[in-house]
């Protein structure tokens, strides 16, 4: 029998080993760079549109750090939107972010499952096989009757 820490030490390798499947995926990457990228792009938006407005705008990264707070929904307030397209924008980006982080989500869902869903197939594949073997004797049994 193993010691706890042991069993530990394995399950964190298998943590592990899981998240290292995920990172390995295309779709990982390609959302990654997507949400990145979209939020660059939210930032400079906003700076373009209120840098001359917005006394609490000074710099590309307060533009960044409002887009990155509003994103993940966070949005502590200490930099706003002034301008209508502004809030317009603000609110693009909250859904998005919300939409982002259910991806996210179902990704590390997807990894941390996927061992168990595919022993679960291996099982189904095993009954199945099961089942059609026992089929087969049944009707080899009903034929020499």
């Amino acid at each position: 029998m193993l010691k706890p820490h042991i069993k530990k030490q394995i399950r964190q390798i298998l943590l592990f080993d899981r998240l290292l499947w995920l990172v390995k995926r295309p779709v990982f990457w390609q959302l990654t760079i997507l949400v990145h990228s979209l939020i660059f792009a939210a930032a400079s938006i906003f700076y373009m549109l209120e840098s001359d407005t917005n006394p609490n705008l000074h710099s590309i990264t307060d533009a960044l750090y409002w887009a990155i707070s509003t994103a993940t929904t966070v949005g502590y307030g200490d930099v706003v939107t002034e301008t209508t397209i502004g809030k317009w924008l603000a609110m693009l980006l909250m859904v998005g972010g919300t939409l982002f982080t259910a991806l996210y989500t179902a990704l590390f869902a997807t990894a941390l499952m996927k061992p168990s869903i595919d022993q679960i197939e291996r099982e189904i594949e095993t009954e199945e096989e099961q089942m059609e073997a026992l089929s087969r004797r049944v009707e080899q049994f009903t034929e020499n009757r």
